[in-house]
């Protein structure tokens, strides 16, 4: 068991402690990565059990969830919740958390990262991309090493990105690669026009009743890093969507060895159901983006969506759940981390 401190109760921590206490209900306790306390300085701990009971996308959540003033009680367990705004002054030595998971994506570079490293902090895990090294699970993790305080879970989109560019390069060799992703809605958008923090012109567009392109988080600098074999392979395009929670990824890829389109979707079919069982599902469904709501997996590989065009040329459409999906990735990376730590002694 690991034991986790939170720092932000955003969407994504919400997420984060639903999982871990859901696995504490399958496993026993002791055998599984636990979250003990919160930290987060905008948020009273009345709001946050508020907002863990009732969420507008996932419904109520199954669980007994008790305001305790300084603590919530989810089920019988204790998290504790402090409401620092300075990181080196968060007291997680109070509950003896060993990682902390900074669910923010304001400190994914090595500094700020670094700054956690107090009062025994083995381990920090970051949201969002920069200059610390980036594990997708599922793809590159078990180039984890040891002796790394301080990595990065990536970010939802290349979450899904990651694990379709694996299944076609190691089956049919990608040589060149576009990527589109649709990215959904978060609490950083205008919902009317507004300048002020805008990261640009764009951006502070109101985001309900437009669609627009923004700057990828898939770029190809990413990319290399977490699979080295696509060096200058690929390159990505972004656009916003007006939706919550849902998004979802094209990819356009021109391959080494011929693929036609029925070989493609056997290939996912195949890493859905063997080495990537958990991370991607494949559907022949006719699904559309609310069905995807909740799904705990990477990426959702829709068979009907994508095509072939020439032997080696084809594209195709993954759907994935930004917070559940990631959130659920984030975890992982956080048990096995702790697995290959518990190995070593």
């Amino acid at each position: 068991m690991v034991r986790i401190g939170l720092n932000g109760f955003g969407r994504l921590g919400k997420q984060l402690l639903r999982i871990a206490i859901n696995a504490c209900k399958k496993k026993c306790a002791s055998d599984v990565s636990r979250i003990l306390m919160i930290n987060d300085p905008h948020l009273t701990t009345e709001s946050m059990a508020y907002l863990l009971k009732n969420d507008s996308l996932y419904g109520k959540f199954k669980s007994e969830v008790v305001e305790m003033g300084s603590s919530i009680m989810v089920d019988g367990q204790r998290v504790e919740v402090t409401s620092e705004n300075k990181i080196e002054q968060i007291p997680w030595k109070k509950c003896n958390v060993e990682y902390v998971i900074d669910t923010t994506g304001q400190n994914a570079n090595c500094n700020k990262a670094s700054m956690f490293l107090t009062e025994g902090i083995k381990r920090v895990i970051v949201s969002g991309c920069s200059n610390v090294p980036i594990f997708i699970v599922g793809v590159n993790h078990a180039c984890f090493e040891l002796n790394m305080k301080t990595v990065s879970a990536s970010t939802p989109s290349l979450n899904c990105v990651m694990p379709l560019l694996k299944v076609l390069h190691e089956n049919f060799e990608i040589q060149e690669a576009i990527v589109t992703t649709l990215e959904p809605l978060n609490n950083h958008d205008k919902i009317l026009d507004e300048g002020y923090g805008a990261i640009s012109s764009r951006s502070s567009r109101s985001c309900l009743n437009s669609f627009f392109p923004i700057v990828s988080t898939s770029s190809q600098k990413f990319v290399d890093r977490i699979m080295p074999e696509l060096e200058k392979k690929t390159e990505s395009t972004a656009i916003k969507i007006p939706v919550p929670c849902v998004g979802a990824v094209e990819v356009t890829a021109k391959l080494g060895k011929e693929a036609p389109y029925e070989l493609v979707k056997h290939r996912f079919n195949d890493a859905s159901q063997g080495y990537l069982r958990g991370m991607i599902r494949y559907t022949e469904e006719e699904l559309v983006s609310t069905d995807i709501i909740g799904d705990p997996h990477s990426c959702i590989f829709d068979a009907k969506a994508g095509i072939g065009l020439t032997k080696c040329l084809v594209k195709i459409f993954a759907w994935y759940d930004c917070e559940t999906g990631f959130a659920n990735r984030v975890y992982d990376l956080a048990n096995y981390i702790g697995s290959r730590e518990n190995c070593s002694n």
